[in-house]
């Protein structure tokens, strides 16, 4: 089976785990507040577990704002209602730059959390 990235796919994804996007919203506030907070805690003598967990917590904060993000963008497709085709296009190419963006935006705190961590700890 050819697995494809689609604004469609990523439709029904959004739809699908839609009723979590505010508690999302709500946990990466959260998760600031509380890096900000351990932030102004750490000094230079501060072990190096508790420096790796703020910064844990910060690109937990930045995965949910992204993954909310990307159900408040996709939650509704706007070609989907559109019959006129000159805004049919104009949607449809507007939905595919989204599509792309968050191809690479939603992995991408994951990602560079990974790369922080083999780079600067081991």
């Amino acid at each position: 089976m050819l697995f494809s990235i689609t604004p469609e796919l990523f439709n029904y994804i959004a739809i699908t785990f839609a009723r979590f996007k505010w508690q999302l919203l709500a946990w990466s506030l959260f998760f600031f507040v509380l890096y900000i907070a351990l932030q102004s805690q750490i000094q230079l003598n501060t072990p190096s577990v508790l420096v790796w967990l703020a910064i844990l917590i910060l690109f937990v904060a930045i995965e949910s704002l992204v993954v909310s993000a990307f159900m408040f963008f996709f939650q509704v497709l706007p070609s989907t209602r559109e019959e006129n085709r000159a805004w049919f296009k104009f949607y449809r190419t507007i939905e595919w730059c989204e599509t792309i963006l968050f191809a690479i935006l939603l992995p991408l705190p994951i990602v560079l959390f990974i790369y922080a961590f083999v780079r600067l700890a081991i």
